[in-house]
């Protein structure tokens, strides 16, 4: 695992972030349903999956529809 993955690890505060890769620009949260994981995919944009570490998974993680989707299979 590199730096910089435990670095965005341990700034996470959405309790379904699963981890990320600056390499591959993506992000992987739980998923919708048992045994599933998300996988969002930034098509070699950093640049917008670093937006949404920051403006969501670091900080306002309610306000994310990911999060919102996941939320749903605990109601």
């Amino acid at each position: 695992m590199s730096r910089e993955s435990d670095y965005e690890a341990g700034k996470a505060l959405c309790p379904f972030y699963k981890g990320s890769s600056a390499k591959e620009h993506y992000i992987r949260c739980e998923g919708i349903g048992c045994a599933v994981s998300l996988k969002l995919n930034y098509s070699g944009r950093e640049r917008q999956r670093l937006n949404q570490l920051e403006s969501r998974c670091f900080s306002d993680y309610p306000d994310c529809e990911v999060c919102q989707a996941i939320e749903r299979k605990y109601v």
